[in-house]
């Protein structure tokens, strides 16, 4: 399966709907257009909506924790939204739930 992400902008935050794999082959995709909805989105709050995710890998993790990099370096607040297994076993598994600010809904 692929990856597709979407975005809007509300007046608070920029939502990031992110539904597919994320893995080696499609993370580059995910990293690249939370890049450009970062880029639109000025210094809105950032969401990340995983509710549609089928499988994280260690790549997906690796770009989320990137991706929360790049907010914290930037002043901008990142919560992403797990409400599913296949994303919150590796979160957790790797301990980085108490990391990320976890969320149920956008």
């Amino acid at each position: 399966m692929s990856l597709a992400v979407r975005w809007k902008h509300t007046p608070a935050k920029l939502v990031v709907t992110v539904e597919g794999e994320i893995d080696t082959r499609t993370v580059a995709r995910l990293k690249e257009s939370v890049t450009a909805a970062r880029e639109a989105g000025e210094d809105l709050d950032l969401v990340v909506d995983l509710t549609k995710v089928t499988f994280l890998n260690s790549a997906g993790l690796a770009a989320l924790v990137e991706i929360a990099s790049q907010c914290h370096r930037d002043g901008q607040q990142l919560r992403l939204v797990c409400t599913t297994r296949v994303v919150l076993n590796p979160i957790r598994l790797t301990g980085l739930d108490r990391v990320f600010t976890i969320v149920d809904a956008p």
